[in-house]
């Protein structure tokens, strides 16, 4: 390792202009927004010049180079300073440009100053030169020339294209041409801001410049990958913050190339395999969590101490894990990536049903389960004769839309009960069985901590303001009681979203208005006219199931008749005209309720009382008893 202090200007002429700095392609996009931006110029102009700025770690053989050749580090540390120092160069380059157009022409010495300021900054933003050595590496063909960029972005979200064309319209590059999109990304946004920070006279941007160049690093040079990540972790930097994926990202292919000797590339692009099954941030932390609580049963995996992967202590397992053995590590989480992808809906399955009730599944919100699922997918083959991947999910979304709109158990208590239905699993393949549903159901039904509400709780929920209590599942409920009964005549998706901004085109309706201003129409026929009482009816059974459905038309129409609700026709979605009264023939409004012996529909009763909130309400909890009651209750 070589550790020297720099300034920027030296960082970028360490052995004669021949330094460039590239960050990999495995590494993060640029990710420094305007508040970085804000901060790096008060720290700038309100310091004194050789202000200490941060380390650089990079990466470089240190083989004695062929005369004429470039020297390429990869850098692992400091990209974002580097990266956002050349934006900023390349704004005072292009004030310069300006400011020297302004000048007089016969003030010779004033232009000279000029170019002398330009081409000072030019060679610390690219190099270009007419022929290139044999496997010299690092540049792009620039007209007649190669041209290396002493700071090379990463590719990651269009960063290098974006850097490519800003220095285009400094006039530094010719053959670039603009990327799709360049003025909503970072990069044009920092050149945009630090354009404006810039002074309008010379003297104050050749001190600014002078600052710039004399700004302090320390040069932190070794010969591997693995060093680099390794060095890397353990100083504190100025950057942002790397997430646990990153951090775990970052151990694996330096152990990758440590122990198995793998070159970081093929492992980056196995890393890149297994976010393309689980590319969302949030559900990436989940499964590295929930991946070690399913297979802790493994000797292999399990570590003393640890019962439970936590966000707390998550690094501290995948440390010890890709120390003892990163190629298993790594083939571990690949293989169960593509399981985990199955459970949150990305990477669908050969089996039909099995996708239908994983969607059904998420809308529940039963991420919790996964842990189990993603160990019985594993086990699929070791499964009970009878018992089936399907029924096991039946009884989760059962069991958790029991827990979900009871709230019992805690959510606390989840994690420990999944585990502990794992474990038993576990040791039923150790005594040479095979995993039946009944151990699934048991294990849940009669766990102490995680028992699920009585069927008369459950009730009770049901027919409280469940809309009040959760919004969610409210949705889900309906939903479900349509979807048992539909009729193919018409059977909308009541999942469907809206293309402009992605919210869902049938939302929840309460059909006797929630608003504060309750419309005379409603008070008439709820209340005889009576206001006061038409509030405390409303406060009492607004938000019951019986007085809400599932409707396809703007929220700002909920206070029209109910006879104008039940009548209203359709709405254009798309393409698509959606049928939006009551009337429209969906089978959520023709569920038949009783009043004094007369059956009655929402889209039939010819006016909306409470004691047709009451028996709609009653009739619609019965149905839910029916569907997600435990056998034997």
């Amino acid at each position: 390792m070589q550790a020297v202090k720099l300034s920027f200007a030296d960082l970028l002429k360490i052995e004669g202009n021949i330094e460039h700095y590239h960050i990999p392609k495995y590494q993060r996009e640029y990710v420094w927004g305007r508040n970085h931006w804000e901060t790096l110029v008060n720290d700038i102009n309100e310091n004194d010049p050789d202000y200490f700025i941060g380390s650089v770690i990079v990466v470089s053989n240190l083989t004695e180079l062929r005369p004429g050749e470039e020297r390429i580090y990869q850098v692992i540390d400091g990209q974002q300073r580097l990266t956002t120092l050349s934006i900023f160069l390349a704004a005072i380059y292009n004030r310069y440009i300006y400011l020297s157009k302004e000048t007089d022409e016969e003030d010779e010495e004033l232009k000279n100053e000029f170019t002398i300021k330009l081409d000072s900054i030019k060679r610390k933003l690219i190099k270009k030169k007419k022929d290139i050595l044999p496997n010299e590496y690092g540049c792009f063909k620039d007209g007649i020339n190669h041209c290396f960029l002493r700071v090379q972005p990463s590719t990651q979200n269009n960063n290098l294209a974006d850097y490519k064309f800003i220095l285009k319209e400094c006039g530094l590059l010719s053959n670039v041409t603009i990327p799709k999109f360049n003025g909503l990304r970072r990069f044009r946004k920092a050149f945009d801001f630090f354009c404006e920070q810039l002074p309008d006279n010379k003297e104050e941007l050749d001190l600014l410049l002078d600052k710039i160049n004399r700004l302090v690093f320390i040069h932190i040079s070794v010969g591997t990958q693995a060093d680099a990540f390794t060095l890397f972790e353990t100083l504190n930097n100025r950057g942002v913050d790397l997430s646990p994926i990153d951090i775990i990202k970052n151990s694996l292919l330096a152990e990758m190339e440590k122990q198995h000797q793998q070159d970081i590339d093929t492992s980056y692009d196995n890393w890149q395999l297994l976010l393309s099954y689980i590319p969302d941030f949030d559900n990436q932390l989940r499964f590295l969590r929930q991946y070690y609580n399913a297979f802790k049963v493994l000797d292999n995996i399990k570590q003393d101490k640890i019962t439970r992967a936590t966000k707390s202590n998550i690094l501290q397992i995948y440390e010890k894990l890709i120390k003892k053995n990163a190629s298993f590590t790594f083939e571990e989480l690949l293989s169960k990536s593509e399981h985990y992808g199955k459970l949150i809906g990305i990477v669908p399955s050969d089996n039909a049903d099995f996708n239908t009730k994983i969607i059904e599944l998420n809308r529940v919100g039963a991420s919790a389960s996964y842990t189990l699922l993603l160990y019985l997918l594993t086990h699929e083959k070791d499964l009970e004769e009878g018992t089936t991947l399907i029924g096991i999910l039946d009884f989760i979304i059962k069991y958790y839309v029991r827990r979900n709109v009871t709230d019992t158990p805690n959510t606390r208590d989840l994690d420990a009960l999944t585990i502990e239905v794992v474990e038993k699993c576990n040791s039923q393949l150790k005594e040479s069985k095979k995993i039946g549903l009944n151990t699934i159901i048991d294990s849940h039904i009669n766990n102490k901590k995680a028992k699920p509400a009585s069927i008369d709780d459950f009730r009770k929920w049901l027919m409280d303001k469940m809309y009040a209590n959760n919004v969610g599942m409210t949705r889900y409920l309906l939903w479900k009681l349509d979807n048992i009964t539909h009729t193919r005549e018409y059977s909308p998706d009541l999942w469907q979203r809206n293309p402009n901004n992605d919210t869902f085109v049938w939302t929840v309706e309460h059909i006797f208005p929630e608003g504060e201003n309750i419309p005379k129409s409603w008070i008439d026929m709820i209340a005889g006219g009576d206001k006061t009482k038409a509030e405390e009816i409303q406060a009492e059974y607004v938000h019951l199931l019986g007085n809400l459905t599932l409707s396809a038309y703007n929220s700002s129409l909920s206070n029209r008749s109910f006879v104008d609700k039940q009548n209203l026709s359709t709405r254009k979605v798309g393409n698509e005209d959606l049928k939006i009264g009551y009337k429209n023939g969906l089978s959520l409004n023709n569920l038949q309720f009783n009043i004094n012996n007369e059956r009655f529909t929402l889209a039939n009763i010819d006016k909306w009382t409470v004691e047709s909130i009451q028996a709609r309400t009653e009739k619609m909890v019965n149905k839910l008893i029916e569907i997600f009651k435990f056998d034997n209750e």
